[in-house]
């Protein structure tokens, strides 16, 4: 017994030594990864000495004597702390992550070489302009100067991974901005969906389903006619709505008689989706007399964080702003006279063609009569661990096909694959001094469409669209449409001139958040594709109270967590209360408390987690009455618009028929069905969390924050590499829009009386690498709303350097 003992403790302590050998074995390799930020380094790609200081925050200042020596230096500093993640990236959108994952994305990979990403930015590289093929050029040589220098000490992952990065190139930094293109404007499968959905139901009831109208939305064009006449819809409805969801439920029951009257005039959306925020404000509406620009871009949230903050500097630069690791200079931020910020505008830019095969040769096509040949490319995904396969992509004139059903061919065209479609024309708006100047650089950008607000230090502000957005022969290509005519075809890109654009407002207000910007007098069409407009709504609920704003204010908006669809579902589910209870005594508790509830998607509201479990059962309930098992087709934007008109309304067809028989009318109906669904709701509840204790049920565990690495998903990697699960505040249509990976990516706000009281944070930190003190730092303040601020001046800057780095040529 005893020797066994003495085993047993000596495996143990094998085991522990071998741990603690790999775990410190582990920390060496990654410290050693950490690049030099003091000091002096030699880049021979330089032509004069480069400059390279860093803030507490491991923000880099980098002071060059050219463009081209400063964005060298940029390359190399972004390798410093990206390397890996850039790597990612241009290998995500080229087709060739399975290379160094395996089997896991490979899905990925045949989608984004069946779309022929990797094709197109070479194409866009071999045809770059004079000027962009400097920068890119200049910018490839930095990165690469990091490669060759660190072979042995790169960032952990890779040698975990056991490979090596290849060079990198002008078409690596196209495709970066690729990866991005298809994140902002992936719309076909909606629109495959969506032809699904109309063929089944019919014009009419589709209509209802794939609504565009809402008397929420805050028009920045198109508002009236050329011929000035009155602005279009119920603007005294409008108004009711926009007052209702500015209080509190218990304040509009304790108003006799008015509760039906502002209910029957909801109209509006709460369905999951992406997005961002963006708005700018006069000096009319600040303390400083000066604008206020804010931006925050809603996007997937990984491990390291999508976006990086640098500050660059150079003859005809000073830029400071959000880099998107892998791209040159500034993408979203202010120089010392202008600030700008983006949302996704949703422009439709891809169109679904349904090809005609010739069944005597499935590799011919149908075109006005005749049969034409499919142009075939044939690709191979390498797979590690697994064999090499092989891919065949058919392409039409139209592009390539993405989808077979039913013996059918969906080709799909989409501007970003068109010659030209992939031109970094973003990066170049830091050498604006003005709103001239600014529209001017505009025009090199072909996409993704962005609503981009502007200010500048002279006191204006404006709005503007940028991108190649076609104009279609017939139709809107909210479907898929036959290909085999030229009666679907493009007649080129809507104008830049006739894009929608706003100089200096009267109300000195212009808000986005990626709802409808084009009121119904605009013209051309632009797209349907708008998200709901709460968060829009909201923004300029709070930007139009009686008030003088300063950057601290603009922070508190952009964390709002105020959810107005969840404030109105909860009347309803007030009203409905009145002559029926729900069966469960949880759900009569917690309808119980709505009154006390203050509207917010809190992360400590059990109230909260309530409405939004009932939501989710009466969504699905109302749709499965006319789509059945196809109910997961219902793919959109403004879905949520579409489901406040039916309680609304109460129309009969989309009652479940359960409820439409034992009634009197449709009306009593959908207030037993909204019972019904409370029922649901704390069924749901209960399950997920594995209680039946209220206190247990709390919104932020249902919506808990995930922040993965994409290497550490699980096990110890993902307890120190990866953030969550985390409670957090915030729902699918609050200004702080949240979901489980989802959130906002960065935080923006610029003064423009005084750009060292702006405001810049990411979600976690400067650096990928995990022993880097700037992994993780910003994280906190991301977390918890608190503003980091942001030097910009010389002597702001100066004062703020803590790591200073010089870089020499040879």
């Amino acid at each position: 017994m005893k020797s066994r003992i003495h085993i047993l403790r000596f495996v143990l302590g094998a085991v522990l030594v071998v741990a603690s050998s790999l775990l410190l074995a582990g920390w060496w390799l990654a410290r050693q990864a950490l690049p030099q930020l003091d000091g002096e380094i030699t880049i021979p790609e330089l032509a004069a000495a480069v400059n390279v200081t860093r803030d507490r925050w491991g923000v880099p200042r980098i002071r060059a004597a050219s463009l081209e020596d400063l964005v060298t230096a940029q390359g190399y500093v972004a390798a410093q702390d990206r390397l890996w993640q850039m790597d990612v990236l241009r290998r995500a959108a080229a087709g060739e992550l399975s290379e160094i994952f395996g089997e896991a994305t490979l899905e990925v990979d045949r989608e984004n070489r069946t779309l022929g990403l990797g094709v197109a930015a070479e194409k866009q590289a071999d045809s770059l302009d004079e000027e962009g093929r400097k920068i890119l050029d200049a910018y490839a040589r930095g990165v690469n100067r990091y490669i060759a220098d660190r072979r042995s000490r790169l960032p952990i992952e890779f040698q975990i991974l056991r490979y090596q990065p290849k060079p990198w190139s002008p078409r690596d930094t196209v495709l970066v901005g690729a990866y991005m293109y298809k994140l902002l404007t992936e719309t076909w499968k909606m629109e495959l969906k969506r032809g699904k959905v109309t063929a089944r139901l019919g014009p009419e009831l589709a209509r209802q389903l794939y609504v565009v109208d809402s008397p929420l939305d805050h028009f920045v064009v198109g508002e009236r006619s050329d011929r000035g006449g009155s602005p279009r819809g119920n603007t005294r409805a409008k108004k009711a709505l926009m007052r209702a969801v500015a209080i509190s439920p218990v304040e509009r029951l304790s108003q006799a008689g008015a509760a039906d009257e502002l209910l029957a005039r909801f109209r509006e959306e709460t369905e999951y989706v992406a997005g961002s925020n963006n708005w700018v404000i006069s000096g009319a509406h600040t303390i400083s007399g000066k604008p206020l620009l804010a931006n925050d871009t809603h996007l997937p949230l990984a491990v390291p964080c999508l976006w990086s903050i640098m500050h660059l500097t150079a003859p005809g630069w000073n830029v400071k702003g959000f880099v998107l690791p892998g791209t040159p200079l500034v993408i979203i931020g202010h120089n010392e006279r202008i600030a700008w910020g983006f949302t996704n505008n949703g422009a439709d830019v891809q169109d679904l063609y349904i090809e005609t095969l010739n069944p005597a040769n499935p590799r011919q096509y149908r075109v006005n009569g005749e049969w034409r040949d499919a142009e075939i490319r044939r690709e191979t995904i390498r797979v590690r661990g697994g064999s090499d396969v092989a891919l065949e992509v058919t392409s039409t004139r139209h592009g390539p096909v993405v989808h077979r059903e039913g013996g059918r061919a969906f080709a799909l065209r989409w501007t970003a694959t068109e010659p030209g479609g992939m031109t970094l024309g973003y990066s170049w708006l830091g050498r604006a001094q003005n709103w001239t100047e600014f529209r001017q650089n505009l025009r090199r950008v072909t996409g993704p469409a962005q609503n981009i607000v502007y200010a500048d230090v002279e006191g204006n502000i404006g709005f503007s669209v940028a991108a190649r957005v076609p104009v279609r022969k017939r139709g809107f290509g909210e479907v898929p449409v036959p290909g085999d005519t030229d009666d679907y075809e493009w007649n080129g890109y809507i104008p830049f001139e006739d894009l929608p654009s706003a100089y200096n407002p009267a109300n000195g207000i212009i808000a986005t958040a990626n709802a409808r910007v084009a009121g119904p007098e605009f013209r051309p069409y632009l797209t349907d594709h708008w998200v709901a407009p709460y968060r829009t709504n909201r923004i300029y609920a709070l930007l139009s109270e009686a008030k003088k704003f300063r950057a601290a204010d603009f922070l508190a908006i952009q964390t709002d967590v105020v959810s107005a669809p969840h404030r109105l579902l909860a009347e309803h589910l007030l009203n409905a209360a009145r002559s029926a209870q729900p069966t469960d005594a949880r759900a009569r508790e917690l309808l119980r408390r709505i009154p006390a509830w203050d509207g917010q998607a809190s992360a400590s509201s059990p109230v909260m987690a309530f409405l939004e479990y009932t939501r989710r059962s009466l969504r699905k309930r109302i749709l499965e009455t006319q789509l059945g098992d196809d109910a997961t087709l219902y793919d959109w934007f403004r879905s949520e618009v579409f489901l406040q008109n039916v309680l609304r309304e109460r129309p009969g067809e989309w009652l479940p028929r359960e409820f439409a028989g034992a009634t009197q009318g449709a009306s009593q109906g959908y207030d037993a069905l909204l019972i019904r669904c409370m029922d649901d709701a704390v069924a749901g509840l209960s399950r997920e969390a594995g209680s039946n204790k209220l206190e247990d049920w709390r919104w932020g565990r249902y919506i808990s924050l995930m922040i993965l690495h994409p290497m550490a998903r699980s096990g110890f990697l993902r307890r120190h590499w990866s953030i969550g699960p985390i409670p957090q505040s915030g729902a699918s249509h609050t200004v702080k829009q949240t979901g489980r990976t989802f959130g906002p990516a960065m935080r923006f706000v610029a003064d423009l009386s005084n750009f060292d009281g702006s405001l810049m944070n990411v979600t976690l930190g400067e650096s990928g690498q995990y022993l880097s003190a700037h992994y993780r730092d910003q994280f906190p303040y991301w977390y918890e709303g608190r503003g980091i601020y942001s030097s910009f001046s010389e002597p702001a800057a100066e004062k703020a350097a803590v790591h200073h780095l010089r870089m020499v040529p040879r």
